[in-house]
Protein backbone atom coordinates (compact mmCIF):
# COMPACT_ATOMS: atom_id res chain seq x y z
CA UNK A 1 0.00 0.00 0.00
CA UNK A 2 2.76 2.44 0.96
CA UNK A 3 4.85 1.42 -2.05
CA UNK A 4 1.90 2.04 -4.39
CA UNK A 5 1.18 5.46 -2.85
CA UNK A 6 4.84 6.54 -3.11
CA UNK A 7 4.95 5.43 -6.74
CA UNK A 8 1.98 7.68 -7.49
CA UNK A 9 3.18 10.57 -5.29
CA UNK A 10 6.99 10.28 -5.07
CA UNK A 11 7.73 13.94 -4.35
CA UNK A 12 4.97 14.31 -1.78
CA UNK A 13 6.10 11.10 -0.11
CA UNK A 14 9.70 12.29 -0.03
CA UNK A 15 8.88 15.69 1.48
CA UNK A 16 6.47 14.26 4.06
CA UNK A 17 9.02 11.71 5.20
CA UNK A 18 11.90 14.22 5.22
CA UNK A 19 9.94 16.66 7.40
CA UNK A 20 8.57 13.81 9.50
CA UNK A 21 12.03 12.47 10.37
CA UNK A 22 13.63 15.85 11.02
CA UNK A 23 10.78 17.74 12.66
CA UNK A 24 9.31 14.71 14.41
CA UNK A 25 12.67 13.81 15.91
CA UNK A 26 13.37 17.40 16.97
CA UNK A 27 9.96 17.69 18.64
CA UNK A 28 10.66 14.51 20.59
CA UNK A 29 14.00 15.93 21.77
CA UNK A 30 12.37 19.21 22.77
CA UNK A 31 9.45 17.47 24.48
CA UNK A 32 11.90 15.44 26.56
CA UNK A 33 13.16 18.68 28.09
CA UNK A 34 9.71 20.24 28.47
CA UNK A 35 10.11 22.56 25.46
CA UNK A 36 12.52 24.64 27.51
CA UNK A 37 14.04 27.32 25.25
CA UNK A 38 17.21 27.69 27.30
CA UNK A 39 20.47 26.66 25.56
CA UNK A 40 20.64 23.00 24.61
CA UNK A 41 23.16 20.59 26.05
CA UNK A 42 25.87 19.48 23.56
CA UNK A 43 24.33 16.01 23.28
CA UNK A 44 20.89 17.50 22.53
CA UNK A 45 22.33 19.87 19.95
CA UNK A 46 24.25 17.04 18.31
CA UNK A 47 21.13 14.88 18.16
CA UNK A 48 19.15 17.68 16.51
CA UNK A 49 21.93 18.17 13.95
CA UNK A 50 21.88 14.43 13.21
CA UNK A 51 18.10 14.44 12.78
CA UNK A 52 18.34 17.31 10.30
CA UNK A 53 20.89 15.35 8.28
CA UNK A 54 18.87 12.13 8.36
CA UNK A 55 15.59 13.70 7.23
CA UNK A 56 16.28 14.24 3.51
CA UNK A 57 18.89 11.48 3.20
CA UNK A 58 16.88 8.64 4.76
CA UNK A 59 13.75 9.86 2.99
CA UNK A 60 15.53 9.77 -0.37
CA UNK A 61 16.98 6.30 0.11
CA UNK A 62 13.67 4.95 1.42
CA UNK A 63 11.59 6.38 -1.42
CA UNK A 64 14.17 5.27 -3.99
CA UNK A 65 13.97 1.74 -2.61
CA UNK A 66 10.18 1.79 -2.73
CA UNK A 67 10.20 2.99 -6.34
CA UNK A 68 12.62 0.27 -7.46
CA UNK A 69 13.81 0.52 -11.06
CA UNK A 70 10.74 2.30 -12.39
CA UNK A 71 11.67 4.40 -15.44
CA UNK A 72 11.80 8.14 -14.85
CA UNK A 73 14.46 10.49 -13.51
CA UNK A 74 18.11 9.44 -13.74
CA UNK A 75 18.84 6.66 -11.27
CA UNK A 76 20.21 7.84 -7.94
CA UNK A 77 23.35 5.72 -8.11
CA UNK A 78 24.08 6.86 -11.66
CA UNK A 79 24.02 10.49 -10.54
CA UNK A 80 26.21 9.65 -7.55
CA UNK A 81 28.93 8.32 -9.87
CA UNK A 82 29.18 11.48 -11.98
CA UNK A 83 32.37 13.07 -10.67
CA UNK A 84 33.94 14.32 -13.88
CA UNK A 85 32.71 17.82 -14.66
CA UNK A 86 34.42 20.63 -16.52
CA UNK A 87 36.41 23.27 -14.63
CA UNK A 88 33.92 26.12 -15.18
CA UNK A 89 31.10 24.16 -13.53
CA UNK A 90 33.38 23.13 -10.68
CA UNK A 91 34.30 26.79 -10.21
CA UNK A 92 30.65 27.84 -10.13
CA UNK A 93 29.86 25.20 -7.51
CA UNK A 94 32.81 25.92 -5.25
CA UNK A 95 33.42 29.65 -5.65
CA UNK A 96 30.00 31.31 -5.97
CA UNK A 97 29.32 31.62 -2.26
CA UNK A 98 32.79 32.54 -1.00
CA UNK A 99 33.11 35.15 -3.76
CA UNK A 100 29.79 36.77 -2.85
CA UNK A 101 30.54 36.61 0.88
CA UNK A 102 34.00 38.14 0.62
CA UNK A 103 32.89 40.85 -1.81
CA UNK A 104 29.99 41.75 0.52
CA UNK A 105 31.97 41.72 3.75
CA UNK A 106 34.99 43.57 2.40
CA UNK A 107 32.71 46.24 0.93
CA UNK A 108 30.80 46.59 4.19
CA UNK A 109 34.07 46.73 6.11
CA UNK A 110 35.37 49.52 3.89
CA UNK A 111 32.15 51.52 4.32
CA UNK A 112 31.05 50.75 7.88
CA UNK A 113 34.13 49.57 9.78
CA UNK A 114 36.05 46.52 11.02
CA UNK A 115 33.04 44.79 12.60
CA UNK A 116 32.26 43.42 9.13
CA UNK A 117 35.74 41.95 8.60
CA UNK A 118 35.37 38.28 7.63
CA UNK A 119 36.63 35.79 10.18
CA UNK A 120 38.14 32.46 9.22
CA UNK A 121 37.39 29.25 11.07
CA UNK A 122 38.64 26.25 9.10
CA UNK A 123 36.93 23.75 11.40
CA UNK A 124 33.51 25.06 10.40
CA UNK A 125 34.17 24.15 6.78
CA UNK A 126 33.78 20.54 7.89
CA UNK A 127 30.24 21.26 9.09
CA UNK A 128 29.38 22.40 5.58
CA UNK A 129 30.87 19.28 4.05
CA UNK A 130 28.82 17.04 6.36
CA UNK A 131 25.61 18.98 5.69
CA UNK A 132 26.09 18.96 1.94
CA UNK A 133 27.03 15.29 1.85
CA UNK A 134 23.92 14.14 3.66
CA UNK A 135 21.22 16.64 2.65
CA UNK A 136 21.86 16.52 -1.09
CA UNK A 137 21.23 12.78 -1.14
CA UNK A 138 17.64 13.92 -0.79
CA UNK A 139 17.26 17.42 -2.21
CA UNK A 140 19.31 16.80 -5.36
CA UNK A 141 19.42 13.00 -5.44
CA UNK A 142 15.65 12.60 -5.30
CA UNK A 143 13.67 15.84 -5.55
CA UNK A 144 15.49 17.93 -8.14
CA UNK A 145 15.36 15.54 -11.15
CA UNK A 146 11.67 14.86 -10.54
CA UNK A 147 10.86 18.56 -10.30
CA UNK A 148 12.78 19.23 -13.51
CA UNK A 149 10.67 16.60 -15.29
CA UNK A 150 7.55 18.65 -14.63
CA UNK A 151 8.68 22.27 -14.31
CA UNK A 152 11.14 24.77 -15.72
CA UNK A 153 14.57 25.22 -14.19
CA UNK A 154 13.59 28.42 -12.43
CA UNK A 155 10.31 27.11 -11.06
CA UNK A 156 11.90 23.84 -9.92
CA UNK A 157 14.62 25.68 -8.03
CA UNK A 158 12.16 28.15 -6.56
CA UNK A 159 9.83 25.44 -5.27
CA UNK A 160 12.59 23.34 -3.78
CA UNK A 161 14.33 26.40 -2.38
CA UNK A 162 11.23 27.47 -0.47
CA UNK A 163 10.71 23.95 0.88
CA UNK A 164 14.40 23.74 1.83
CA UNK A 165 14.14 27.03 3.70
CA UNK A 166 10.94 26.09 5.55
CA UNK A 167 12.53 22.76 6.51
CA UNK A 168 14.98 24.82 8.63
CA UNK A 169 12.18 26.75 10.37
CA UNK A 170 11.78 24.58 13.47
CA UNK A 171 15.47 24.33 14.29
CA UNK A 172 16.01 28.05 13.66
CA UNK A 173 13.05 28.88 15.90
CA UNK A 174 14.51 26.70 18.64
CA UNK A 175 17.95 28.27 18.51
CA UNK A 176 17.16 31.93 17.78
CA UNK A 177 13.60 32.93 18.71
CA UNK A 178 14.35 33.09 22.42
CA UNK A 179 17.21 35.56 22.06
CA UNK A 180 15.86 37.54 19.10
CA UNK A 181 12.27 37.88 20.23
CA UNK A 182 10.12 39.87 17.81
CA UNK A 183 13.02 40.21 15.36
CA UNK A 184 13.22 36.44 14.78
CA UNK A 185 10.71 36.33 11.86
CA UNK A 186 12.81 38.93 10.02
CA UNK A 187 15.94 36.88 10.67
CA UNK A 188 14.29 33.76 9.27
CA UNK A 189 13.11 35.59 6.15
CA UNK A 190 16.56 37.08 5.44
CA UNK A 191 18.80 34.18 6.43
CA UNK A 192 16.67 31.33 5.13
CA UNK A 193 13.78 32.20 2.81
CA UNK A 194 15.48 35.00 0.91
CA UNK A 195 18.94 33.39 0.83
CA UNK A 196 18.39 29.66 0.40
CA UNK A 197 15.81 30.08 -2.37
CA UNK A 198 18.08 31.82 -4.92
CA UNK A 199 20.99 29.58 -4.01
CA UNK A 200 18.84 26.50 -4.62
CA UNK A 201 17.90 27.89 -8.03
CA UNK A 202 21.62 28.15 -8.80
CA UNK A 203 22.15 24.60 -7.52
CA UNK A 204 19.30 23.38 -9.71
CA UNK A 205 20.87 25.10 -12.71
CA UNK A 206 24.25 23.47 -12.07
CA UNK A 207 22.62 20.06 -11.63
CA UNK A 208 20.50 20.46 -14.77
CA UNK A 209 23.68 21.07 -16.75
CA UNK A 210 25.96 18.45 -15.15
CA UNK A 211 23.65 15.77 -13.66
CA UNK A 212 26.28 15.40 -10.92
CA UNK A 213 25.13 14.63 -7.38
CA UNK A 214 28.67 14.94 -5.92
CA UNK A 215 28.95 18.42 -7.42
CA UNK A 216 25.66 19.40 -5.76
CA UNK A 217 27.04 18.12 -2.46
CA UNK A 218 30.14 20.27 -2.89
CA UNK A 219 28.06 23.32 -3.84
CA UNK A 220 25.92 22.90 -0.71
CA UNK A 221 29.06 22.38 1.37
CA UNK A 222 30.56 25.55 -0.07
CA UNK A 223 27.48 27.54 0.94
CA UNK A 224 27.23 26.29 4.52
CA UNK A 225 30.95 25.93 5.16
CA UNK A 226 32.09 29.33 3.93
CA UNK A 227 29.12 31.11 5.50
CA UNK A 228 30.06 29.70 8.89
CA UNK A 229 33.80 30.11 8.38
CA UNK A 230 33.65 33.76 7.26
CA UNK A 231 30.88 34.93 9.61
CA UNK A 232 32.02 38.26 11.14
CA UNK A 233 31.65 39.43 14.72
CA UNK A 234 28.69 41.66 13.94
CA UNK A 235 25.63 42.62 15.97
CA UNK A 236 22.22 41.28 14.97
CA UNK A 237 21.33 44.44 13.05
CA UNK A 238 24.71 44.48 11.29
CA UNK A 239 24.41 40.77 10.51
CA UNK A 240 21.01 41.18 8.91
CA UNK A 241 22.28 44.15 6.89
CA UNK A 242 25.24 42.39 5.29
CA UNK A 243 23.23 39.24 4.72
CA UNK A 244 20.59 41.34 2.95
CA UNK A 245 23.34 42.52 0.60
CA UNK A 246 24.23 38.86 -0.06
CA UNK A 247 20.57 38.19 -0.81
CA UNK A 248 20.54 40.97 -3.40
CA UNK A 249 23.72 39.60 -5.00
CA UNK A 250 22.33 36.05 -5.16
CA UNK A 251 19.05 37.14 -6.73
CA UNK A 252 20.94 39.30 -9.24
CA UNK A 253 23.03 36.28 -10.20
CA UNK A 254 19.87 34.15 -10.53
CA UNK A 255 18.34 36.77 -12.80
CA UNK A 256 21.43 36.76 -15.01
CA UNK A 257 21.56 32.95 -15.18
CA UNK A 258 17.90 32.60 -16.10
CA UNK A 259 18.23 35.31 -18.72
CA UNK A 260 21.22 33.53 -20.26
CA UNK A 261 19.33 30.25 -20.16
CA UNK A 262 16.37 31.74 -21.99
CA UNK A 263 18.75 33.16 -24.58
CA UNK A 264 20.40 29.76 -25.02
CA UNK A 265 23.83 31.08 -23.99
CA UNK A 266 24.65 28.50 -21.30
CA UNK A 267 25.87 25.13 -22.57
CA UNK A 268 25.69 21.74 -20.91
CA UNK A 269 28.82 20.16 -19.44
CA UNK A 270 30.75 18.36 -22.13
CA UNK A 271 33.15 16.63 -19.75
Amino acid sequence: MIRLWVRHHPLTGFFVLAFGISWGGILIVLAARGFDLRPLQPVEGGLIFLLMLLGPSVSSLSCTALLGEKPGPPAFWHMARIWRVSVPWLAVALLTMPAILLATLWTCEAIAGPAFRPQFNAALLGVGLIAGGFEEIGWTGFATPRLLQKHSLGKSGLMLGLIWAVWHLLVDFRYNSGTMGAVWPLEFVVVYLATLTPYRILMTWVFARTKSLPLAMLMHASFTGWLLAFFPATSLAQSLSWQAVCVAALWSLVGAVLSFERAGVMKADAA
